[in-house]
């Protein structure tokens, strides 16, 4: 505190001409001679030429071009003398979508520029707005309209009847081999012997002759027949 009121002392009889006021800009000219060497305002100049307006609102792409400014040379001096510049460089760190409405304009005063910059930022916000809400009921109108292929199927009922088709199916499959093997045992049934149930056709029952059953031969059985099978056969 104590250097900078050293300071003040000395740079103020160099400002002060008689008893003229000293003004803001010269007071700014010496304060930045004392406390930002060349190197930082080179620097802050620098990030000025390059600065955009990228993801920022207006409102902070406005703070830091103004923060910015301060140190750049070419606000030294009447604003006069800069206000032109200062106007198009602003313009040109503008997103296109708010460049495009305030281009048109030339407006060479930096603080209407500012103004109009934030309406046309306004109206561009409102119109993506409107754009997503006619979009959303766009879409809820389409699928109304046309459902989806699993929601109609659903609706007309399509997996109830594929299902009781495949019931259907089965149920048939399982009566037609039930069906079969009742044939197959009728089928055995008839073609075996009522008396012996054994099978024997084209033959007459030996059951309680007191024969063989292979040779029709008495006074033996049929597991002691010598015969064969081919006295059965005869």
């Amino acid at each position: 505190m104590g250097e900078a009121s050293h300071w003040w002392q000395g740079a103020r009889r160099l400002l002060q001409q008689g008893n003229d006021p000293i003004t803001w800009d010269a007071f700014q000219v010496e304060f930045y001679k004392k406390y930002f060497p060349n190197s930082a305002r080179t620097a802050k100049e620098l990030e000025l030429l390059q600065l955009k307006q990228g993801a920022m609102s207006v409102s902070e792409y406005t703070d830091k071009f103004e923060e910015l400014f301060r140190f750049s040379r070419m606000c030294q001096g009447a604003p006069g003398d800069f206000e032109e510049w200062k106007c198009i460089k602003y313009e040109g760190g503008l997103r296109s979508e708010i460049l495009s409405s305030v281009g048109p304009m030339e407006i060479r005063i930096f603080s209407e520029l500012v103004n109009k910059s934030r309406i046309a930022e306004e109206c561009v916000r409102k119109a993506v707005e409107a754009k997503n809400d006619r979009r959303e009921s766009h879409r809820r109108e389409h699928n109304q309209e046309y459902p989806t292929r699993g929601q109609e199927f659903k609706r007309r009922g399509y997996p109830q009847r594929f299902s009781q088709r495949r019931n259907d199916l089965a149920t048939s499959e399982e009566s037609q081999r039930n069906s079969k093997g009742k044939r197959a045992a009728a089928a055995s049934d008839v073609s075996s012997c009522q008396r012996c149930g054994s099978h024997h056709p084209n033959r007459p029952c030996r059951l309680g002759s007191g024969v063989c059953y292979k040779c029709g031969l008495p006074r033996h059985v049929s597991r002691n027949c010598q015969q064969g099978e081919s006295q059965d056969a005869s």
